[in-house]
């Protein structure tokens, strides 16, 4: 074999290689890339928005720098236990953040509940209803079968509700667009069990109250 001939076949060999080097290396960059991205959490950015719909009810002023949204459920035992605490930070941080409240029913009878707070909440007593709710939870919740009646016999400690009155309005449909339209949103925006709050637009990654406020304070400074 002549010398010119080898050089040639050596310098073939040699592209040969470099390119399944250059090809192999940009395939791993890719792969890494595409990996990175499935990785990534979708709540990673705000949301456009702060989840703070105008039909939900709500305490403080709509254009308050910090608001707080808090998706529900009041058969949820987990909201209950930290209903007195939320309460509390209302009065602490009143007249300075916007609390919305919207709903993610995921139990047997929550709806039910769900269609009292509404009816409740057109006698002004949506806050009032809330706490005997979740004060004697253990009376109507937890059961496979209907508690209507159990749930009513709790709120009727409320002398200022007019029962006859919150029964017609119960029946009211557009309660059930109401809450059809919470669980989308909730659900597009992350929602995967209650209480899940969103700081202005922004999920909590984590049930931690102490965090909540840490962010709360941190937007207000």
């Amino acid at each position: 074999m002549s010398k010119e001939l080898r050089n040639l076949i050596l310098i073939f060999v040699a592209v040969l290689i470099a390119g399944f080097l250059f090809y192999k290396f940009a395939l791993s960059d890719k792969v890494a890339e595409t990996t990175q991205k499935q990785n990534t959490p979708a709540m990673t950015a705000p949301m456009i928005g702060n989840l703070a719909a105008s039909h939900s009810y709500s305490v403080g002023p709509i254009d308050a720098k910090v608001t707080v949204v808090e998706f529900f459920d009041p058969e949820c035992e987990s909201c209950a236990a930290v209903a007195p605490y939320i309460k509390n930070e209302m009065k602490y941080y009143e007249g300075k953040v916007r609390w919305v409240f919207r709903y993610m029913p995921y139990h047997h009878n929550s709806k039910t509940a769900i269609r009292v707070l509404e009816a409740a909440r057109k006698q002004n007593q949506f806050l009032e209803t809330m706490t005997l709710l979740f004060e004697q939870q253990k009376q109507w919740g937890e059961r496979k079968e209907s508690t209507e009646k159990e749930i009513l016999q709790v709120i009727s400690a409320n002398k200022s509700l007019d029962l006859k009155q919150l029964q017609i309005d119960m029946k009211n449909p557009a309660i059930d667009e109401i809450i059809t339209k919470d669980e989308t949103e909730g659900t597009a925006g992350g929602v995967e069990g209650t209480p899940t709050f969103f700081i202005n637009g922004v999920r909590l990654e984590k049930l931690d109250l102490d965090l909540m406020i840490k962010r709360i304070n941190e937007i207000l400074q």
